[in-house]
């Protein structure tokens, strides 16, 4: 009965209860931490592993959804190739050099933003813990709101699914601070046009673990 209902669904309902579902729970948490000006978070192991439990969960219900619906994995560009993983290196230095280029522009117009919510992060979860939570996180987010929000929308075009992808991605991303999360703004275009072209999201997950554990060794701490 269940499987009947996910059927008979329409395409936008779906997109809004896959959306709603994967990271309703994020957007409202991140938006009640930056009214809140929280400034530190501290990743403990029970931290980590409710996170990972939950995105895993998240990613299950989802994938049932889809599945339902006539998904594949093909269609969500999760084909895994060596060739498509490498080339998540050469996209992490084209990552790296936007967010550079737009941090640098953002502190010419607004230099406070480099003080503004200035997001600190405590770490005392283990390494091997702390370093899967980054593999399934980014491989959730790609998964879903670039892959699965791109190829959703791809009938209304490029610039719909991109632009959609992104203001998602934007959103979830605010308790950064304006100076991470304005940021993110090209970097979601970016990954979000990948996308579009390639129609395989291992690069982005590949870059997106590499940009987190660089983030993590760089992020200040206490």
């Amino acid at each position: 009965m269940m499987r009947e209902a996910i059927r008979r669904l329409s395409d936008r309902a779906e997109l809004l209860l896959v959306t709603a579902l994967c990271f309703s729970w994020f957007i409202v948490s991140s938006l009640l931490v930056l009214l809140a000006g929280h400034r530190r978070f501290e990743m403990t192991s029970g931290a980590a592993a409710g996170a990972i439990a939950l995105e895993l969960l998240l990613l299950a219900l989802s994938f049932f959804i889809l599945r339902t619906r006539g998904w594949t994995l093909d269609r969500l560009g999760l084909r895994f190739s060596w060739k498509a993983a490498a080339a998540g290196i050469p996209l992490f230095i084209l990552y790296l050099l936007i967010y550079l280029v737009t941090a640098t522009l953002l502190l010419q117009v607004w230099p406070g933003a480099r003080y503004a919510l200035t997001f600190r992060f405590a770490n005392s979860a283990p390494f091997w813990l702390l370093l899967l939570f980054i593999v399934v996180n980014s491989f959730f987010e790609e998964t879903v709101v670039t892959a699965y929000v791109v190829t959703a929308l791809s009938r209304n075009g490029a610039a719909m699914a991109i632009t959609a992808s992104t203001l998602l991605r934007f959103t979830y991303h605010l308790y950064q601070g304006p100076l991470a999360s304005i940021s993110i703004l090209p970097l979601g275009l970016l990954f979000g046009t990948m996308f579009w072209r390639w129609r395989n999201v291992w690069p982005l997950i590949v870059a997106h673990t590499v940009a987190n554990v660089v983030a993590l060794a760089v992020m200040p701490q206490g």
